[in-house]
């Protein structure tokens, strides 16, 4: 079972078929599409990072230097994804109470 990962995250292609030539579209559809999927990023990002500070800790246990850089990575992970995840929450709230819309996902 085959798919097209493009078909999976981007709501619009960013190239049609008109007659026998592509038409690209600009940069800023692109940046459309990065920002709409942001939350995906940032999450396969944490995990990744949540690894390697896991398994540095893990291997460094008899390195009290290595094993608290470790524990600062996996830290760092997750505050900047909490920071990311209030940071959304904000926008929301703020477009609720003026009724304008900032950003739309």
């Amino acid at each position: 079972m085959a798919f097209d990962i493009r078909d999976q995250f981007l709501s619009t292609p960013l190239y049609s078929i008109k007659g026998s030539a592509y038409e690209t579209k600009g940069f800023f559809d692109f940046l459309s599409v990065i920002i709409n999927n942001i939350y995906l990023i940032a999450g396969i990002i944490l995990f990744f990072f949540v690894v390697i500070g896991g398994l540095g800790m893990i291997l460094n246990a008899g390195n009290v230097d290595k094993q608290k850089q470790s524990s600062k990575t996996l830290s760092s992970a997750v505050m900047g994804y909490l920071i990311m995840f209030v940071a959304y929450w904000l926008i929301k709230i703020i477009e609720a109470l003026t009724g304008t819309e900032i950003v739309s996902f």
